[in-house]
């Protein structure tokens, strides 16, 4: 059971990781609104596997 935690917990903190990554591209020049709205849903499916991840960790723990 601890192994599957611990695996979740990296699917956690690699998808946090991530979404810094992408938050730190908005100070960037994305060239135009196709990029921009890219990141942005990137983003957010992001913050939704987090979430979801952090659902299957309370239940498991």
């Amino acid at each position: 059971m601890s192994e599957n935690v611990d695996k979740i917990t990296k699917l956690v903190n690699e998808a946090k990781k991530k979404v810094e990554r992408l938050e730190d591209k908005r100070q960037e020049n994305l060239g135009n609104s196709i990029n921009y709205i890219e990141n942005e849903l990137q983003i957010q499916r992001l913050y939704a596997q987090i979430e979801a991840y952090e659902e299957v960790l309370d239940f498991v723990e």
